[in-house]
């Protein structure tokens, strides 16, 4: 049982750590698994020490903290080319982390004339589009103007807000159905109420 739990946990896993690999900074602790295609006996798999260097054979003692593995990478290449006839064709990836690693949930918020309004968590890479938001919050209720949807997207670096407008009614009769885009973290989707001769 604690295998297959162990397997599952990797499986859900290793997308999120393959998808932060590009960005992701080394830390102490960090296990690198490098590979040399051209000489498998280069190949290894090293702990980051303390002092933030790890030793690799050929190349030495290089320092790693700070780095992502892809600079890591070009160092190691770098370093190894004079001992090839071709640039050789190195890998470094991130084998594991020495803190567990987490996937941040994205947030969406469902508001107005819904059933259940509030928060709807996802954890990457899971995303919801429009109708399975409004889904989750357990659909619109009978006061609710299905034809003037709002989704309100604010862009995180300059802080201005996008309005996107969704119209029920014509998803329901097949019709504008690039309008049920796909949510992102933070986006609000307002349900407005009718109108007294909606």
């Amino acid at each position: 049982m604690l295998k297959k739990l162990a397997i599952l946990l990797a499986a859900l896993l290793l997308p999120a750590l393959a998808q932060a690999q590009g960005s992701y900074k080394i830390a102490p602790g960090d296990r690198l698994t490098v590979t040399v295609l051209e000489d498998a006996n280069l190949n290894s798999q090293v702990l980051v020490r303390p002092d933030g260097r790890v030793t690799l054979p050929i190349v030495g003692s290089i320092s790693v903290v700070g780095r992502t593995p892809e600079q890591v990478q070009a160092m190691v290449r770098q370093r190894l080319a004079g001992s090839f006839n071709v640039t050789p064709t190195v890998t470094v990836s991130l084998a594991a982390t020495a803190l567990p690693f987490t996937v941040q949930p994205e947030n969406i918020y469902v508001l107005g004339e819904v059933a259940k309004p509030g928060v709807l968590q996802t954890t990457p890479p899971q995303k919801l589009n429009v109708l399975q938001a409004l889904a989750q919050a357990g659909g619109l209720t009978q006061f609710a103007r299905g034809s003037a949807i709002q989704i309100r997207r604010v862009n995180p670096k300059t802080g201005e807000e996008t309005v996107f407008s969704f119209d029920y009614d014509e998803l329901e009769a097949g019709r504008r159905l690039s309008a049920n885009i796909t949510l992102r973290d933070g986006d609000v989707v307002f349900v407005p109420e009718r109108g007294l001769f909606d």
